[in-house]
């Protein structure tokens, strides 16, 4: 197995994922998701790293297929991120999570249910319902990444997702729709005094 997260490696290296400034209440690093997605007010799609990282898309999907056992809609990337405890409220049934890199400590602390335990996954995955189950990720040093696979609660019917060359490109589609980006929440609505001043804090958070 360790051979299969080469590549996956050399890719977040070349280009690491961004802090996810949604994720600061359950840990602290880089954290991106990948596969279906709820969306705040919204219906659920496929995340925005589909089709800005196709290629580590395509990479995080082939070792799903070659290693996970149950559906999954969604996979989480983490990057030195340090999770504190938690449930993953947004996810339902079974989820698979693995670690990789050159780390010492970070293993997975589980507080209750049928894997209650300390566990090392690196390299070595782990399936439970991490829905129901209170875990976290103990300190490390070096370089740590993780991988989960599980299924959104907020899945619909939504069309397959796939990632195919095209032009000498990888090109994330959703069922055979080229996707190039995903709908501004706010297109074609009428910006109000609201949305002015959250945009406005974005700005600010990004440049804090």
């Amino acid at each position: 197995m360790i051979a299969d997260f080469e590549e996956i490696t050399k890719e977040l290296e070349r280009q690491p994922i961004p802090v996810n400034k949604y994720r600061n209440v359950a840990g602290d690093g880089r954290s991106q998701a990948f596969g279906v997605v709820g969306r705040r007010g919204l219906p659920p799609d496929y995340s925005r790293q589909c089709w800005l990282r196709p290629y580590l898309y395509k990479l995080l999907l082939d070792f799903g297929s070659k290693h996970i056992t149950h559906p999954f809609t969604s996979i989480t990337v983490n990057q030195n991120y340090k999770a504190s405890p938690h449930k993953d409220k947004g996810n339902v049934g079974l989820s698979t999570v693995v670690a990789f890199g050159s780390y010492e400590g970070g293993e997975l602390e589980i507080f209750d249910g049928e894997k209650k335990g300390v566990w090392d996954v690196n390299c070595k995955p782990i399936t439970t319902d991490f829905s129901k189950a209170l875990h976290s990720v103990r300190d490390f040093t070096g370089a740590r990444y993780s991988l989960v696979y599980y299924t959104s609660k907020k899945s619909e019917d939504l069309p397959a997702g796939s990632v195919r060359m095209l032009n000498d490109k990888w090109v994330f589609y959703r069922g055979e729709e080229q996707v190039k980006g995903l709908p501004h929440p706010l297109k074609g609505r009428k910006k109000g005094l609201g949305n002015i001043i959250r945009e406005e804090r974005e700005v600010v958070l990004t440049f804090d």
